[in-house]
């Protein structure tokens, strides 16, 4: 009796181990570059070449009470200068989301060098924001400049706010093709 359980538990074992390297197996991938650039199948050195904004935080002092308003300039482009001027070789679609916490009744708008209408045509989920497709043509030195208007509505104006905080987040959601 004691025999035959060691062997159904040294059975289950291999069973088991079998099943495991089998399941993690079609999560496993190899990650090739097929692509013009190298005929030799190694992993792709994709550089992304879009930037937006020149710093790292943008503070909004100006906005304190309700009524108040502050304009912050924001580029797009698909070329760098970094000793050596590198413009993307690839077509790109880029969207700039926004997301906010919220906490203040802030509006926002995105106009393209500040005028025309506002690019800010999808509310995609609670005090989260979408431009519309900004496009990239390969191999031409481009940018984008646009002005991101961050207002407090006056009649927005309860004790409620007071004190409070919010929080924004600019991103760029970007696609190669």
């Amino acid at each position: 009796m004691r025999l035959k359980i060691k062997h159904v538990l040294i059975y289950l074992f291999i069973v088991t181990l079998m099943a495991t390297g089998i399941s993690f197996s079609r999560y496993s991938t190899t990650l090739t570059n097929s692509g013009a650039e190298s005929s030799t199948p190694t992993v792709p050195d994709i550089e992304f070449a879009t930037w937006v904004i020149d710093c790292k935080a943008v503070f909004l002092d100006n906005i304190k009470l309700p009524g108040d308003s502050m304009d912050i300039e924001v580029w797009v482009r698909n070329w760098e200068n970094s000793g050596m001027e590198k413009i993307s070789g690839y077509n790109q679609a880029v969207n700039l989301e926004l997301q906010t916490t919220g906490n203040l009744p802030l509006e926002f708008t995105l106009k393209e060098n500040g005028t025309g209408p506002d690019l800010f045509s999808a509310n995609y989920g609670p005090n989260s924001y979408i431009s519309d497709v900004l496009t990239f043509t390969a191999g031409e030195k481009e940018t984008k400049e646009f002005t991101l208007t961050v207002t407090w509505p006056e009649n927005k104006n309860d004790e409620l706010y007071k004190n409070e905080i919010d929080y924004l987040q600019l991103g760029l959601r970007a696609e190669q093709n």
